[in-house]
């Protein structure tokens, strides 16, 4: 009887849940230097755990081979910019899911991003539903490749869009130090003492300022009846008091490194119900941004994003989803100008 490896493998958390991606696209993927390395070490023929926390989990899968390989890694664009996070190790892997919906119960998985499975409770488990669950029969084309664009490029269509001149200088300015600053945070043993407050003040509103925000049109922590506090609200003119909410036009909800994006375009969409003019919600965390139009016609927010700029590695679209525009409209949504 041939012998298998069992792994166990999370995709991600609260507000960071790529389990849909693992199997839309057949893949496992994660980051991380000993994650990486553990990676390596996945053969063809090895059964895959797909968990959700200690309890449970979404699927079980078998690595296979596609195109004369199981594994690879650094070469997919799209794995190093997912949502700001770098995962380029990945396996492809045949996923049987026994539903869609609701992750099942499980007892014995550990914490981790990937480990070895030695409990034989749970490598029985595996078999089962290998054995009793159909294999998912497609799977999602992999993105198209997105382009990189430069600082430059992006100046002179801020430019053209009524940037002035004179604040371009001050604009790459403020690039280079939040990207240094980003970095800075993301190599951090504990990125978890980063607090949305940090990066709030430190990588967000300066970016706003440099984009040509004033201070006066920038309301931190607004309150907003029966919905909690809007992180950062943006105006058409100086704030004086909650008679002005009618002249709020963009809100931006800022989340730590490793809460992730995925849960908080439904936390500010809620908040923009508030502000009848709303035209933009971003989420952030710092170096990310995703931005959620406002749709002419219903006037609502869409559920996919509008558009998405990472900081570090501004693209012409989304990694993604390359129908999703890329970083220069996601400037230009944050841009006071574009509200003129």
């Amino acid at each position: 009887m041939a012998q298998h490896n069992y792994w166990q493998i999370a995709a991600g958390f609260f507000g960071r849940d790529y389990h849909k991606d693992f199997i839309r696209y057949g893949m496992a993927f994660v980051g991380g230097e000993n994650q990486i390395r553990t990676m390596r070490k996945v053969g063809v023929d090895d059964r895959i755990i797909l968990k959700q926390g200690k309890t449970k989990f979404w699927a079980v899968g078998q690595v296979v081979e596609r195109n004369g390989r199981h594994r690879g890694e650094g070469d997919k664009d799209w794995l190093k910019d997912f949502d700001g996070w770098n995962l380029p190790a990945y396996c492809f892997v045949d996923w049987h899911v026994p539903d869609h919906h609701s992750a099942q119960p499980a007892k014995g998985l550990a914490l981790g991003a990937i480990m070895r499975v030695n409990k034989q409770e749970l490598r029985n488990m595996a078999e089962c539903i290998l054995s009793s669950v159909a294999v998912e029969e497609k799977y999602d084309p992999e993105p198209e490749p997105t382009r990189l664009v430069g600082d430059q490029t992006i100046l002179e269509f801020l430019i053209r869009q009524g940037l002035r001149p004179g604040a371009a200088e001050e604009l790459t300015a403020t690039f280079n130090r939040i990207r240094l600053l980003a970095g800075y945070y993301y190599g951090l043993d504990k990125r978890q003492d980063l607090r949305e407050h940090e990066i709030r003040t430190f990588l967000v509103i300066p970016l706003l300022l440099a984009l040509g925000w004033a201070e006066q049109q920038i309301k931190i922590e607004l309150p907003v009846k029966d919905r909690g506090r809007a992180d950062i609200a943006c105006f058409s003119k100086p704030y004086t008091g909650e008679k002005e909410n009618d002249r709020c036009l963009l809100i931006i909800e800022t989340k730590s490194f490793t809460q992730g994006l995925d849960y908080a375009p439904k936390q500010v969409k809620k908040y923009a119900e508030y502000f009848p003019n709303c035209k933009v919600v971003v989420v952030t965390n710092g170096y990310c941004y995703k931005a959620f139009r406002k749709g002419k016609e219903d006037a609502t927010f869409a559920e996919t994003p509008s558009a998405y700029l990472n900081l570090l590695k501004p693209r012409d679209r989304y990694p993604l989803d390359p129908n999703v525009e890329g970083c220069l409209e996601a400037l230009k949504l944050l841009l006071p100008v574009s509200y003129e």
